[in-house]
């Protein structure tokens, strides 16, 4: 053997140390010695995803942009295959590195709309009816002085802009009465943060004025007898106590509810939180929405709920309002919320604690 093999060498024991602790050894260089890639902090891995997310989410077949901050990766979503290689080729224009990212194949994001008691006063959770849909009732709020109620944007005639739109309480056939007209709902916008041919908001969020001489209970949302079970049957109420008017990004895991006419109340965990997310079907991208799912693949949302309340509970039947539920897969097994605080950044200040 030749003895020089057995000397110790400074390169060579910096080179296995460095084998032995990096976390992604890259290439091998000309002289054969391995080459460490270094990994991005966590400000980079932010600019990746402020330039990715609008080149990503203009992709057809497309579904979400997220930044995983736990793990300090980029996350996109597509509809199926056939969508990824679209998303690679874009991400590397932008020398965004592969090392960077992961793409999942996921269910696309749709609006829940679609069919219950009628309710005087009113209060949060309770259908509502306009032109040929029907909707949920999300909260009541004041406006100033001006007492009105919250649901989806896209529960009016037309999503984003004001036209009117007249709400009925639980149908139109039931009962004829005008409770309430739509009275804000901003428009869409484009450019910005926003997508090239899309257009963008960042709540689903609308406020309907109550008529005159029809009853509502601020602060009030409907309770069913069980979460997760399907029940609609009402037997008694949330109380909310205090709203959250300052968090856009929600800690993972973080359990919240919602109540809304087609599942009644249900609940599950913050999967995503702040997700720029396009909706199936349209040219719509909301910014910076929140996921929700049971542990348990339960389902928790279906047609009808669009405009639920989103709240924690605090004590007992006290709760806090974080947000208005808007959209979900079609297996129902997760829904999409946007937080209240960005519903006030674009309706203005809200009171809805009783």
């Amino acid at each position: 053997m030749n003895p020089r093999l057995l000397r110790w060498s400074p390169v060579l024991a910096a080179t296995a140390l460095l084998a032995a602790c990096a976390d992604a050894p890259g290439p091998v260089g000309p002289s054969g010695t391995p080459q460490f890639q270094r990994v991005a902090n966590q400000a980079q891995v932010a600019d990746w995803f402020t330039r990715s997310s609008p080149a990503v989410l203009a992709l057809v077949g497309t579904v979400f942009a997220d930044h995983d901050e736990v793990a300090n990766r980029l996350i996109f979503g597509v509809e199926n295959e056939a969508a990824v290689p679209g998303v690679r080729n874009a991400l590397a224009q932008l020398g965004i590195p592969a090392t960077a990212y992961d793409v999942e194949v996921t269910e696309p994001i749709r609006m829940v709309a679609t069919l219950r008691d009628r309710w005087r006063p009113t209060q949060g959770g309770i259908q509502i009816h306009f032109g040929q849909f029907l909707c949920t009732l999300g909260f009541n709020a004041d406006d100033g002085a001006e007492r009105s109620f919250i649901t989806a944007s896209h529960c009016t005639k037309r999503q984003g802009g004001v036209e009117g739109t007249e709400y009925f309480q639980p149908t139109s056939t039931v009962d004829p009465t005008v409770i309430a007209t739509e009275v804000e709902d901003p428009a869409y916008f484009r450019g910005g943060a926003c997508p090239k041919g899309r257009k963008c908001r960042y709540s689903d969020a609308a406020r309907a004025l109550y008529s005159a001489d029809v009853g509502s209970t601020r602060g009030a949302i409907a309770k069913t007898s069980a979460p997760n079970t399907g029940s609609l049957e009402v037997t008694g109420a949330f109380t909310i106590t205090s709203q959250d008017n300052a968090t856009s990004n929600f800690a993972l895991g973080t359990t919240v509810n919602k109540v809304g006419r087609t599942t009644g109340w249900t609940q599950g965990n913050v999967t995503r939180t702040c997700v720029n997310t396009n909706v199936s079907g349209t040219n719509i991208t909301q910014l910076c929405q929140t996921f929700v799912e049971d542990p348990g693949g339960a389902v928790i949302v279906g047609g009808g709920d669009s405009g639920s309340n989103v709240f924690r509970i605090t004590a007992g039947d006290n709760v806090e309002l974080v947000g208005i539920l808007w959209g979900g897969n079609s297996s129902g097994t997760l829904f999409v919320f946007s937080p209240l605080k960005q519903v006030q950044d674009e309706l203005g200040a809200l009171t809805t604690t009783q």
